[in-house]
Protein backbone atom coordinates (compact mmCIF):
# COMPACT_ATOMS: atom_id res chain seq x y z
CA UNK A 1 0.00 0.00 0.00
CA UNK A 2 1.50 3.18 -0.69
CA UNK A 3 1.35 6.72 1.25
CA UNK A 4 -1.52 7.67 -0.54
CA UNK A 5 -3.66 5.01 0.69
CA UNK A 6 -4.26 3.47 -3.04
CA UNK A 7 -4.40 0.15 -3.21
CA UNK A 8 -1.91 -1.18 -5.86
CA UNK A 9 -2.50 -4.68 -7.62
CA UNK A 10 -0.85 -6.64 -9.66
CA UNK A 11 2.96 -8.78 -9.66
CA UNK A 12 4.39 -6.24 -7.62
CA UNK A 13 7.93 -6.12 -6.21
CA UNK A 14 8.12 -6.33 -2.68
CA UNK A 15 11.37 -3.97 -2.72
CA UNK A 16 10.56 -1.58 -5.28
CA UNK A 17 7.26 -1.60 -5.76
CA UNK A 18 7.15 -2.16 -9.49
CA UNK A 19 4.69 -3.60 -11.22
CA UNK A 20 6.54 -6.67 -13.42
CA UNK A 21 2.97 -7.84 -15.21
CA UNK A 22 3.64 -11.13 -15.28
CA UNK A 23 5.36 -14.00 -12.41
CA UNK A 24 8.25 -14.72 -14.91
CA UNK A 25 9.09 -11.01 -15.03
CA UNK A 26 9.11 -10.98 -11.36
CA UNK A 27 11.15 -13.59 -10.80
CA UNK A 28 13.12 -12.49 -13.55
CA UNK A 29 13.65 -8.74 -12.06
CA UNK A 30 14.69 -10.02 -8.50
CA UNK A 31 17.27 -12.36 -10.11
CA UNK A 32 18.97 -9.63 -12.10
CA UNK A 33 18.38 -6.14 -9.40
CA UNK A 34 17.63 -8.12 -5.94
CA UNK A 35 20.03 -10.61 -6.05
CA UNK A 36 21.85 -9.79 -3.03
CA UNK A 37 19.54 -11.80 -0.51
CA UNK A 38 19.08 -15.49 -2.54
CA UNK A 39 16.56 -16.50 1.23
CA UNK A 40 14.30 -13.87 -0.01
CA UNK A 41 14.44 -15.21 -4.10
CA UNK A 42 14.06 -18.91 -2.60
CA UNK A 43 10.73 -17.87 -0.66
CA UNK A 44 9.23 -16.04 -3.10
CA UNK A 45 9.53 -18.99 -5.58
CA UNK A 46 8.02 -21.37 -3.21
CA UNK A 47 5.36 -19.16 -2.33
CA UNK A 48 4.52 -19.08 -6.24
CA UNK A 49 4.77 -23.12 -6.42
CA UNK A 50 2.10 -23.27 -4.31
CA UNK A 51 -0.03 -20.95 -5.09
CA UNK A 52 0.06 -22.52 -8.94
CA UNK A 53 -0.55 -26.35 -7.67
CA UNK A 54 -3.01 -24.84 -5.13
CA UNK A 55 -5.15 -23.11 -8.03
CA UNK A 56 -4.49 -25.91 -10.50
CA UNK A 57 -6.11 -28.69 -8.16
CA UNK A 58 -9.13 -26.71 -6.98
CA UNK A 59 -9.41 -26.59 -11.11
CA UNK A 60 -9.48 -30.22 -11.47
CA UNK A 61 -11.78 -30.65 -8.45
CA UNK A 62 -14.29 -28.54 -9.76
CA UNK A 63 -14.14 -29.97 -13.18
CA UNK A 64 -14.38 -33.71 -11.43
CA UNK A 65 -17.39 -32.42 -9.49
CA UNK A 66 -19.28 -30.80 -12.89
CA UNK A 67 -18.55 -33.92 -14.80
CA UNK A 68 -19.58 -36.56 -12.41
CA UNK A 69 -22.09 -34.92 -10.65
CA UNK A 70 -23.70 -31.44 -12.64
CA UNK A 71 -23.62 -33.48 -15.85
CA UNK A 72 -25.06 -36.75 -14.64
CA UNK A 73 -27.95 -34.20 -13.29
CA UNK A 74 -28.67 -32.39 -16.65
CA UNK A 75 -28.30 -36.12 -18.10
CA UNK A 76 -31.08 -37.14 -16.59
CA UNK A 77 -33.15 -34.40 -16.42
CA UNK A 78 -32.58 -34.05 -19.72
CA UNK A 79 -32.75 -37.54 -20.85
CA UNK A 80 -36.70 -38.07 -21.37
CA UNK A 81 -36.40 -35.19 -24.11
CA UNK A 82 -33.63 -37.46 -26.18
CA UNK A 83 -34.75 -39.12 -28.99
CA UNK A 84 -31.71 -41.41 -29.55
CA UNK A 85 -33.48 -43.35 -32.36
CA UNK A 86 -33.33 -46.99 -33.17
CA UNK A 87 -30.48 -48.92 -31.63
CA UNK A 88 -28.82 -52.25 -33.19
CA UNK A 89 -29.07 -55.04 -30.72
CA UNK A 90 -25.57 -56.14 -29.36
CA UNK A 91 -24.08 -59.31 -29.45
CA UNK A 92 -26.00 -61.87 -27.62
CA UNK A 93 -24.70 -65.48 -26.12
CA UNK A 94 -26.51 -68.22 -25.34
CA UNK A 95 -25.71 -70.82 -22.49
CA UNK A 96 -28.45 -72.96 -23.03
CA UNK A 97 -26.42 -75.57 -25.02
CA UNK A 98 -23.69 -75.74 -22.21
CA UNK A 99 -26.51 -75.79 -19.22
CA UNK A 100 -28.23 -79.39 -20.95
CA UNK A 101 -24.87 -80.47 -21.17
CA UNK A 102 -24.15 -80.20 -17.70
CA UNK A 103 -27.00 -81.10 -16.64
CA UNK A 104 -27.94 -84.28 -18.98
CA UNK A 105 -24.29 -85.42 -17.52
CA UNK A 106 -25.48 -85.18 -13.72
CA UNK A 107 -28.83 -86.59 -14.07
CA UNK A 108 -29.06 -88.89 -16.54
CA UNK A 109 -26.93 -91.39 -14.14
CA UNK A 110 -30.28 -91.16 -12.19
CA UNK A 111 -33.15 -89.76 -13.89
CA UNK A 112 -32.83 -91.78 -17.42
CA UNK A 113 -31.55 -94.64 -15.71
CA UNK A 114 -34.74 -94.31 -13.09
CA UNK A 115 -37.03 -94.08 -15.70
CA UNK A 116 -35.85 -97.37 -18.13
CA UNK A 117 -36.37 -99.40 -15.28
CA UNK A 118 -40.00 -97.79 -14.38
CA UNK A 119 -40.79 -98.61 -17.96
CA UNK A 120 -39.23 -102.24 -17.79
CA UNK A 121 -41.13 -102.86 -14.65
CA UNK A 122 -44.45 -101.37 -16.46
CA UNK A 123 -44.14 -104.12 -19.00
CA UNK A 124 -43.32 -107.24 -16.56
CA UNK A 125 -46.24 -106.42 -14.63
CA UNK A 126 -48.30 -106.02 -18.00
CA UNK A 127 -49.55 -109.70 -18.89
CA UNK A 128 -47.66 -111.46 -15.85
CA UNK A 129 -47.95 -114.87 -15.41
CA UNK A 130 -48.64 -116.98 -12.51
CA UNK A 131 -46.87 -120.42 -13.47
CA UNK A 132 -42.96 -119.92 -12.58
CA UNK A 133 -41.91 -121.46 -16.19
CA UNK A 134 -44.37 -119.00 -17.71
CA UNK A 135 -43.17 -116.03 -15.53
CA UNK A 136 -39.41 -116.39 -15.95
CA UNK A 137 -39.91 -116.83 -19.90
CA UNK A 138 -41.88 -113.49 -19.70
CA UNK A 139 -39.50 -112.11 -17.73
CA UNK A 140 -36.41 -113.12 -20.09
CA UNK A 141 -38.77 -111.79 -22.66
CA UNK A 142 -38.60 -108.44 -21.44
CA UNK A 143 -34.79 -107.93 -20.28
CA UNK A 144 -31.99 -109.87 -21.44
CA UNK A 145 -30.33 -111.71 -18.47
CA UNK A 146 -26.41 -112.37 -18.90
CA UNK A 147 -25.03 -114.99 -19.01
CA UNK A 148 -24.06 -117.30 -16.13
CA UNK A 149 -21.12 -118.85 -17.34
CA UNK A 150 -19.30 -114.92 -17.73
CA UNK A 151 -19.68 -114.35 -14.03
CA UNK A 152 -17.82 -115.91 -11.89
CA UNK A 153 -17.87 -114.32 -8.45
CA UNK A 154 -21.15 -112.33 -7.01
CA UNK A 155 -20.31 -108.43 -7.91
CA UNK A 156 -21.60 -107.53 -4.77
CA UNK A 157 -20.00 -109.76 -2.06
CA UNK A 158 -17.23 -111.43 -4.39
CA UNK A 159 -17.93 -114.57 -2.95
CA UNK A 160 -18.13 -117.71 -5.13
CA UNK A 161 -20.96 -119.49 -6.63
CA UNK A 162 -21.57 -123.12 -5.94
CA UNK A 163 -24.88 -125.66 -5.06
CA UNK A 164 -25.23 -123.88 -1.51
CA UNK A 165 -24.88 -120.36 -3.10
CA UNK A 166 -27.09 -120.32 -6.57
CA UNK A 167 -26.82 -116.98 -9.30
CA UNK A 168 -29.89 -115.26 -9.48
CA UNK A 169 -30.80 -112.38 -11.98
CA UNK A 170 -32.49 -108.95 -11.42
CA UNK A 171 -35.40 -108.78 -13.79
CA UNK A 172 -35.07 -105.06 -14.59
CA UNK A 173 -30.94 -104.94 -15.28
CA UNK A 174 -30.53 -108.92 -15.95
CA UNK A 175 -27.20 -108.60 -13.39
CA UNK A 176 -26.41 -111.36 -12.13
CA UNK A 177 -25.99 -111.68 -7.69
CA UNK A 178 -26.61 -114.21 -4.70
CA UNK A 179 -29.29 -114.43 -2.93
CA UNK A 180 -27.49 -113.01 -0.14
CA UNK A 181 -27.29 -109.43 -2.27
CA UNK A 182 -30.49 -110.15 -3.91
CA UNK A 183 -33.91 -107.28 -2.98
CA UNK A 184 -37.34 -107.95 -3.68
CA UNK A 185 -40.19 -105.98 -4.15
CA UNK A 186 -43.88 -106.88 -3.62
CA UNK A 187 -46.02 -106.39 -6.72
CA UNK A 188 -48.40 -103.87 -4.35
CA UNK A 189 -45.33 -101.31 -4.44
CA UNK A 190 -44.42 -102.24 -7.76
CA UNK A 191 -48.42 -101.56 -9.28
CA UNK A 192 -47.78 -98.19 -6.90
CA UNK A 193 -44.80 -97.14 -8.63
CA UNK A 194 -46.17 -97.90 -12.07
CA UNK A 195 -49.46 -96.21 -11.80
CA UNK A 196 -50.58 -95.39 -8.04
CA UNK A 197 -54.09 -94.45 -9.15
CA UNK A 198 -55.29 -98.03 -10.44
CA UNK A 199 -53.78 -99.51 -6.93
CA UNK A 200 -56.66 -101.48 -5.31
CA UNK A 201 -56.55 -103.66 -1.97
CA UNK A 202 -56.59 -106.84 -4.09
CA UNK A 203 -53.94 -105.83 -6.63
CA UNK A 204 -51.20 -107.98 -5.28
CA UNK A 205 -52.89 -110.73 -7.30
CA UNK A 206 -51.10 -111.36 -10.27
CA UNK A 207 -53.84 -110.02 -13.25
CA UNK A 208 -53.46 -113.02 -15.10
CA UNK A 209 -54.19 -116.62 -14.28
CA UNK A 210 -53.33 -119.16 -16.16
CA UNK A 211 -57.26 -120.37 -17.75
CA UNK A 212 -55.82 -123.91 -17.48
CA UNK A 213 -56.32 -126.19 -15.05
CA UNK A 214 -54.15 -126.45 -12.19
CA UNK A 215 -50.84 -128.67 -13.51
CA UNK A 216 -49.60 -131.53 -11.33
CA UNK A 217 -46.55 -129.30 -10.53
CA UNK A 218 -48.15 -127.75 -7.68
CA UNK A 219 -50.66 -129.18 -4.93
CA UNK A 220 -51.59 -126.92 -2.23
CA UNK A 221 -51.50 -128.79 0.93
CA UNK A 222 -51.51 -128.04 4.66
CA UNK A 223 -52.05 -124.32 5.81
CA UNK A 224 -50.52 -122.41 3.21
CA UNK A 225 -47.63 -125.03 2.66
CA UNK A 226 -46.85 -125.79 -0.88
CA UNK A 227 -45.90 -129.32 -2.46
CA UNK A 228 -44.01 -129.26 -6.17
CA UNK A 229 -44.01 -132.38 -7.12
CA UNK A 230 -40.40 -133.35 -9.22
CA UNK A 231 -40.09 -133.31 -13.34
CA UNK A 232 -37.24 -134.13 -15.02
CA UNK A 233 -36.27 -130.54 -16.61
CA UNK A 234 -33.92 -128.60 -15.09
CA UNK A 235 -36.35 -125.64 -14.91
CA UNK A 236 -38.05 -127.54 -12.25
CA UNK A 237 -35.20 -127.95 -10.63
CA UNK A 238 -34.50 -124.19 -10.68
CA UNK A 239 -38.02 -123.57 -9.68
CA UNK A 240 -37.96 -125.33 -6.71
CA UNK A 241 -34.90 -123.91 -5.44
CA UNK A 242 -35.88 -120.62 -5.79
CA UNK A 243 -38.44 -120.99 -4.25
CA UNK A 244 -36.79 -122.76 -1.40
CA UNK A 245 -34.00 -119.65 -1.31
CA UNK A 246 -36.67 -117.18 -1.60
CA UNK A 247 -38.43 -116.95 2.18
CA UNK A 248 -40.69 -114.38 0.78
CA UNK A 249 -42.79 -116.28 -1.66
CA UNK A 250 -41.16 -115.13 -5.22
CA UNK A 251 -44.43 -115.61 -6.87
CA UNK A 252 -46.04 -112.44 -5.14
CA UNK A 253 -43.07 -110.14 -5.35
CA UNK A 254 -40.17 -109.01 -8.16
CA UNK A 255 -36.26 -109.77 -7.56
CA UNK A 256 -34.02 -107.03 -7.71
CA UNK A 257 -30.30 -105.89 -7.18
CA UNK A 258 -29.72 -103.49 -4.86
CA UNK A 259 -28.55 -100.74 -7.35
CA UNK A 260 -31.84 -100.99 -9.06
CA UNK A 261 -33.80 -101.08 -5.38
CA UNK A 262 -31.84 -98.27 -4.66
CA UNK A 263 -32.82 -96.28 -8.06
CA UNK A 264 -36.43 -96.56 -6.97
CA UNK A 265 -36.70 -96.30 -3.34
CA UNK A 266 -34.34 -92.31 -3.98
CA UNK A 267 -37.27 -91.94 -6.23
CA UNK A 268 -40.28 -92.51 -4.18
CA UNK A 269 -38.56 -90.36 -1.56
CA UNK A 270 -38.13 -87.73 -3.75
CA UNK A 271 -41.85 -87.93 -4.69
CA UNK A 272 -42.42 -87.70 -0.77
CA UNK A 273 -40.44 -84.75 -0.19
CA UNK A 274 -42.10 -83.25 -3.27
CA UNK A 275 -45.85 -83.92 -1.44
CA UNK A 276 -45.09 -83.93 1.98
CA UNK A 277 -45.39 -80.92 4.03
CA UNK A 278 -43.31 -79.36 7.32
CA UNK A 279 -44.42 -79.58 10.54
CA UNK A 280 -44.77 -75.47 10.32
CA UNK A 281 -46.89 -75.78 7.10
CA UNK A 282 -49.13 -77.80 9.43
CA UNK A 283 -49.46 -75.29 12.33
CA UNK A 284 -50.04 -72.69 10.03
CA UNK A 285 -52.73 -74.10 8.37
CA UNK A 286 -54.65 -74.81 11.39
CA UNK A 287 -53.91 -71.41 12.96
CA UNK A 288 -55.63 -69.89 9.84
CA UNK A 289 -58.78 -71.81 10.09
CA UNK A 290 -58.83 -70.89 13.44
CA UNK A 291 -58.76 -67.19 12.56
CA UNK A 292 -61.13 -67.59 9.64
CA UNK A 293 -63.47 -69.17 12.05
CA UNK A 294 -62.63 -66.26 14.75
CA UNK A 295 -63.31 -63.77 11.95
CA UNK A 296 -66.99 -65.57 10.95
CA UNK A 297 -67.88 -65.99 14.98
CA UNK A 298 -66.48 -61.76 15.36
CA UNK A 299 -69.10 -60.95 12.49
CA UNK A 300 -71.88 -62.66 13.72
CA UNK A 301 -71.38 -61.33 17.59
CA UNK A 302 -71.07 -57.46 16.38
CA UNK A 303 -74.35 -58.01 14.49
CA UNK A 304 -76.00 -59.49 17.79
CA UNK A 305 -74.59 -56.76 20.33
CA UNK A 306 -75.84 -54.02 18.03
CA UNK A 307 -79.01 -55.56 18.24
CA UNK A 308 -78.77 -56.21 22.22
CA UNK A 309 -77.64 -52.91 22.99
CA UNK A 310 -80.59 -51.38 21.10
CA UNK A 311 -83.00 -53.58 23.41
CA UNK A 312 -84.56 -55.31 20.35
CA UNK A 313 -85.23 -58.84 20.95
CA UNK A 314 -84.16 -60.39 18.02
CA UNK A 315 -81.39 -62.22 19.41
CA UNK A 316 -81.15 -64.09 22.64
CA UNK A 317 -78.78 -62.56 25.23
CA UNK A 318 -77.53 -66.33 26.45
CA UNK A 319 -76.89 -67.27 22.75
CA UNK A 320 -74.62 -63.97 22.73
CA UNK A 321 -72.89 -65.06 25.94
CA UNK A 322 -72.13 -68.76 24.35
CA UNK A 323 -70.76 -67.17 21.49
CA UNK A 324 -68.47 -64.68 23.25
CA UNK A 325 -66.85 -67.45 25.33
CA UNK A 326 -66.23 -69.78 21.79
CA UNK A 327 -64.34 -66.76 20.63
CA UNK A 328 -62.52 -66.74 23.40
CA UNK A 329 -61.41 -70.09 23.60
CA UNK A 330 -60.29 -69.57 19.09
CA UNK A 331 -58.31 -66.59 20.35
CA UNK A 332 -56.61 -69.07 22.62
CA UNK A 333 -56.00 -71.91 20.18
CA UNK A 334 -54.15 -69.47 17.98
CA UNK A 335 -52.14 -67.66 20.76
CA UNK A 336 -50.96 -71.31 21.66
CA UNK A 337 -50.67 -72.63 18.03
CA UNK A 338 -48.36 -69.45 16.92
CA UNK A 339 -46.36 -69.94 20.61
CA UNK A 340 -45.34 -73.52 18.88
CA UNK A 341 -44.46 -72.28 15.73
CA UNK A 342 -42.23 -70.01 17.41
CA UNK A 343 -40.21 -72.80 19.52
CA UNK A 344 -39.99 -74.93 16.75
CA UNK A 345 -36.67 -76.03 16.65
CA UNK A 346 -35.38 -74.28 19.48
CA UNK A 347 -35.20 -77.53 21.45
CA UNK A 348 -32.08 -78.53 19.60
CA UNK A 349 -28.92 -76.49 20.95
CA UNK A 350 -26.45 -77.89 18.10
CA UNK A 351 -28.78 -76.81 15.27
CA UNK A 352 -31.04 -73.47 16.62
CA UNK A 353 -33.33 -71.97 13.79
CA UNK A 354 -31.76 -68.83 12.40
CA UNK A 355 -31.84 -66.72 9.73
CA UNK A 356 -34.60 -66.70 7.32
CA UNK A 357 -36.26 -69.65 9.77
CA UNK A 358 -36.35 -67.90 12.72
CA UNK A 359 -37.26 -64.69 11.18
CA UNK A 360 -40.33 -66.57 9.46
CA UNK A 361 -41.29 -67.78 12.82
CA UNK A 362 -40.91 -64.43 14.32
CA UNK A 363 -43.23 -62.87 11.79
CA UNK A 364 -46.08 -65.54 12.20
CA UNK A 365 -45.83 -64.93 15.78
CA UNK A 366 -46.02 -61.40 15.45
CA UNK A 367 -49.08 -61.48 12.98
CA UNK A 368 -51.12 -63.51 15.63
CA UNK A 369 -50.52 -61.03 18.21
CA UNK A 370 -51.66 -58.73 15.81
CA UNK A 371 -54.84 -60.12 14.98
CA UNK A 372 -55.17 -61.19 18.68
CA UNK A 373 -55.19 -57.24 19.27
CA UNK A 374 -57.14 -55.98 16.47
CA UNK A 375 -59.97 -58.29 16.62
CA UNK A 376 -60.40 -60.02 19.54
CA UNK A 377 -58.92 -57.88 22.33
CA UNK A 378 -61.40 -55.25 21.13
CA UNK A 379 -64.48 -57.37 21.09
CA UNK A 380 -67.20 -55.04 23.18
CA UNK A 381 -68.96 -56.32 26.57
CA UNK A 382 -72.66 -57.55 26.22
CA UNK A 383 -75.04 -55.33 28.46
CA UNK A 384 -76.40 -57.73 31.91
CA UNK A 385 -79.78 -58.83 32.42
CA UNK A 386 -80.64 -55.75 34.13
CA UNK A 387 -79.00 -53.73 31.44
CA UNK A 388 -80.95 -55.79 29.12
CA UNK A 389 -84.50 -55.35 30.79
CA UNK A 390 -83.67 -51.46 31.13
CA UNK A 391 -82.67 -51.45 27.19
CA UNK A 392 -86.07 -53.19 26.63
CA UNK A 393 -87.99 -50.97 28.80
CA UNK A 394 -86.08 -48.05 27.31
CA UNK A 395 -86.79 -49.03 23.42
CA UNK A 396 -90.74 -49.51 24.38
CA UNK A 397 -91.07 -46.36 25.71
CA UNK A 398 -89.86 -45.10 22.46
CA UNK A 399 -91.69 -46.93 20.08
CA UNK A 400 -94.65 -45.91 22.04
CA UNK A 401 -93.77 -42.72 22.32
CA UNK A 402 -93.41 -43.23 18.13
CA UNK A 403 -96.73 -44.66 17.85
CA UNK A 404 -98.88 -42.13 19.66
CA UNK A 405 -96.79 -39.12 17.63
CA UNK A 406 -97.84 -40.70 14.52
CA UNK A 407 -101.26 -41.41 15.58
CA UNK A 408 -101.36 -37.95 16.69
CA UNK A 409 -99.85 -36.71 13.23
CA UNK A 410 -102.68 -38.50 11.24
CA UNK A 411 -105.80 -36.89 13.59
CA UNK A 412 -104.31 -33.62 12.92
CA UNK A 413 -104.29 -34.34 8.92
CA UNK A 414 -107.67 -36.09 8.96
CA UNK A 415 -109.21 -32.85 10.69
CA UNK A 416 -107.35 -30.25 8.43
CA UNK A 417 -108.34 -32.84 5.42
CA UNK A 418 -112.40 -32.15 7.14
CA UNK A 419 -112.02 -28.50 7.45
CA UNK A 420 -110.85 -28.15 4.29
CA UNK A 421 -113.70 -30.35 2.91
CA UNK A 422 -116.12 -28.05 5.03
CA UNK A 423 -114.61 -25.15 3.22
CA UNK A 424 -115.33 -26.24 -0.16
CA UNK A 425 -118.76 -27.39 0.84
CA UNK A 426 -119.93 -23.85 2.00
CA UNK A 427 -118.08 -22.50 -1.15
CA UNK A 428 -120.14 -24.49 -3.50
CA UNK A 429 -123.32 -24.02 -1.68
CA UNK A 430 -123.24 -20.29 -1.59
CA UNK A 431 -126.93 -19.71 0.65
CA UNK A 432 -128.24 -22.81 -0.94
CA UNK A 433 -129.32 -25.83 1.27
CA UNK A 434 -127.58 -28.50 0.68
CA UNK A 435 -128.25 -31.60 2.82
CA UNK A 436 -124.97 -33.29 3.40
CA UNK A 437 -124.32 -36.90 4.89
CA UNK A 438 -122.30 -36.74 7.35
CA UNK A 439 -120.54 -39.94 7.98
CA UNK A 440 -118.41 -40.33 10.63
CA UNK A 441 -114.92 -40.82 10.26
CA UNK A 442 -112.80 -43.91 11.32
CA UNK A 443 -109.33 -43.16 12.59
CA UNK A 444 -106.43 -46.34 11.91
CA UNK A 445 -106.71 -47.39 15.26
CA UNK A 446 -110.52 -47.72 15.27
CA UNK A 447 -110.51 -49.48 12.34
CA UNK A 448 -111.23 -53.02 10.99
CA UNK A 449 -109.01 -55.21 9.78
CA UNK A 450 -109.28 -59.10 8.18
CA UNK A 451 -110.52 -62.01 10.04
CA UNK A 452 -108.36 -63.57 12.38
CA UNK A 453 -110.13 -66.80 11.75
CA UNK A 454 -108.45 -69.64 10.05
CA UNK A 455 -109.78 -72.38 7.49
CA UNK A 456 -110.67 -75.50 9.67
CA UNK A 457 -108.30 -78.21 8.21
CA UNK A 458 -108.95 -81.48 8.06
CA UNK A 459 -107.69 -84.12 10.85
CA UNK A 460 -105.24 -85.54 8.78
CA UNK A 461 -103.36 -82.43 8.33
CA UNK A 462 -102.25 -82.48 11.92
CA UNK A 463 -100.15 -84.49 12.37
CA UNK A 464 -97.83 -82.76 9.46
CA UNK A 465 -97.72 -79.55 11.31
CA UNK A 466 -96.81 -81.53 14.67
CA UNK A 467 -93.97 -83.47 12.47
CA UNK A 468 -92.69 -80.01 10.66
CA UNK A 469 -92.64 -78.54 14.15
CA UNK A 470 -90.52 -80.76 15.73
CA UNK A 471 -88.07 -80.84 12.60
CA UNK A 472 -87.87 -76.98 12.87
CA UNK A 473 -87.14 -77.59 16.96
CA UNK A 474 -84.57 -79.72 15.43
CA UNK A 475 -82.85 -77.25 13.11
CA UNK A 476 -82.97 -74.32 15.54
CA UNK A 477 -80.80 -76.64 17.95
CA UNK A 478 -78.21 -77.33 15.05
CA UNK A 479 -78.22 -73.68 14.21
CA UNK A 480 -77.66 -72.65 17.55
CA UNK A 481 -74.92 -75.06 18.02
CA UNK A 482 -73.14 -73.54 14.54
CA UNK A 483 -73.79 -70.16 15.72
CA UNK A 484 -76.00 -69.26 13.00
CA UNK A 485 -77.79 -66.74 14.74
CA UNK A 486 -79.93 -65.14 11.71
CA UNK A 487 -81.04 -68.75 10.46
CA UNK A 488 -82.33 -68.93 14.41
CA UNK A 489 -84.34 -66.29 14.37
CA UNK A 490 -86.22 -66.97 10.95
CA UNK A 491 -86.76 -70.47 12.05
CA UNK A 492 -87.94 -69.41 15.31
CA UNK A 493 -90.82 -67.07 14.27
CA UNK A 494 -91.57 -69.94 11.65
CA UNK A 495 -92.07 -72.09 14.76
CA UNK A 496 -94.39 -69.47 16.68
CA UNK A 497 -96.13 -69.15 13.35
CA UNK A 498 -96.44 -73.05 13.22
CA UNK A 499 -97.95 -73.07 16.23
CA UNK A 500 -99.90 -70.01 16.47
CA UNK A 501 -101.90 -71.97 13.07
CA UNK A 502 -101.81 -74.97 14.93
CA UNK A 503 -103.75 -73.99 18.31
CA UNK A 504 -106.00 -71.56 15.88
CA UNK A 505 -106.90 -74.48 14.48
CA UNK A 506 -107.21 -77.13 17.04
CA UNK A 507 -110.15 -74.41 18.66
CA UNK A 508 -112.05 -73.90 15.83
CA UNK A 509 -112.13 -78.15 15.72
CA UNK A 510 -113.26 -78.32 19.38
CA UNK A 511 -115.77 -75.35 18.65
Amino acid sequence: MAENNEVLEGFLCPICMTDLKTPNQLTKHFEEVHNDDPEILKSLKDLFGKAKNKIFKQDEITNDNLSEHQVSVRGRRNSPEINWGPQEIGAIKTHTVYFRDRRNARLERYSMETNKLLIRLDKLLDNLPSDPIDRKVHERSIVPWIDDKDVKLCPNCARSFHLARRKHHCRLCGAVMCHDCTCFLSLVEARKMTSPISVQDDSAVSPTVSDSPLTGRIVRAGIGLTKLARSPSSGSLNSVLSLMNDPASGEQHIRLCIHCKNLLDARERLKARQFSKPIITKFYETMRTYMEEAERFMTMYIKMWESLSEGETTYDLRDAQILRIKIAKVGENVDNISKRILAIGTADIDNPPQGQTLKLHQMIRASAMIFLKEKLLTIPSLPTEEEYIALQERRQRKIEERIAYERQLEIEETLRERRKEQRNENKNSQGSSVTTNNEPIMEKSQGWGPSNTVAILPSASMDPIIEQMSNLRSYIKQARAECKYDEVVTLESNLRELQSAYFAMKQNNDG
